[in-house]
């Protein structure tokens, strides 16, 4: 099932239409008018030990959603045209490795007051001066972090009219190509505040939900045009009547999440009975059953991807 899964994702890469680059790899990023500074006592510095492709990554260590890098652009990046169209998706690729990561380098810049953002709604409180001077890079190299398996990717973006707009994306459901990198994204239109902005970027700061070193190994806006896919752990199943299964399923949607949809008995119609990439469950009559998973990606773009696994429950 992985090595199928894997096939779609790597093959789905055609379907990603570029419209505009945010951060190239291929580039170092002063070469790009990015600064690098510390967010919290988190650190940001270019590095060169995971990379997807080129020479360069953007390593972030990161402790909780306050805590992180923030990427400075000395020149706006401008949004306003790729918000028009629902099918247009920031993606970030992203590499989490295991274990212990070192998070030496710093934080690129010096000086700058790098307050935590305040709780609650779309403008979600002052991030704190970004720092003057900042340079990629730069700074004493900070303390190696023992990374957990970070479940989400906090990003907040500041544009030039002062506004904050967030999002969290869910790595629980992306899919890693064999040296661990994994494209995460979200429609423009659905990151909180960023309609109310005027689309102007001014940065854009990183951080996750546990502690954590996060390679960024490209950002731009595509028209992501994969199709949903997954695929169930079983297509067949004989029980004794009583016995509990655990289902599960995996599944892409190309750089946006995906949600799984089951219902346990098709001759009653199809419906959500529960939802989840694994879900248990016990049969309390014998008989045959068609149990339906339906993966749909969370912001309802894309058409979704419906399959069937036949249940026999003996008596």
């Amino acid at each position: 099932m992985k090595k199928q899964l894997l096939a779609i994702a790597i093959s789905g890469l055609a379907a990603f239409a570029s419209a505009q680059s945010i951060y190239e790899p291929t580039r170092s990023a002063e070469a790009q008018g990015m600064s690098l500074v510390g967010w919290g006592s988190g650190t940001i510095a270019e590095s060169d030990e995971v990379v997807q492709e080129g020479g360069n990554s953007i390593r972030i260590s990161s402790r909780n959603f306050f805590q992180g890098g923030k990427i400075m652009f000395t020149n706006p990046v401008d949004l306003s045209g790729a918000v028009t169209q629902k099918e247009n998706l920031i993606r970030f690729s992203i590499n989490i490795p295991d274990g212990s990561a070192s998070a030496s380098g710093g934080a690129g810049g010096r000086g700058g007051a790098q307050g935590g953002e305040g709780e609650g709604g779309g403008a979600m409180g002052g991030l704190g001066a970004p720092g003057s001077g900042g340079r990629s890079g730069g700074g004493q190299a900070g303390p190696a972090l023992q990374s957990i398996a970070a479940t989400k990717i906090r990003v907040v973006i500041t544009t030039t009219d002062g506004k904050h707009a967030e999002a969290y994306l869910d790595l629980t459901t992306s899919l890693k190509d064999p040296s661990g990198w994994m494209n995460v994204g979200i429609p423009l239109v659905a990151i909180n505040g960023f309609a109310a902005s005027n689309q102007q970027v001014k940065s854009i700061a990183i951080s996750s939900d546990s502690t954590a070193t996060i390679y960024l190994g490209g950002a731009n806006v595509i028209k992501d045009g994969t199709p949903v896919f997954a695929e169930p752990n079983v297509r067949e199943l004989n029980l004794a009547f009583g016995d509990e299964f655990t289902f599960a399923a995996a599944g892409s949607a190309g750089a946006t999440p995906v949600k799984f949809l089951w219902d346990f008995d098709a001759a009653d119609g199809i419906s959500a009975d529960a939802e989840g990439q694994t879900v248990k469950r016990r049969f309390r009559k014998d008989g045959t059953f068609t149990v339906t998973l339906t993966a749909v990606d969370i912001y309802g773009l894309k058409q979704p991807y419906r399959t069937t696994i036949q249940v026999i429950v003996n008596p």
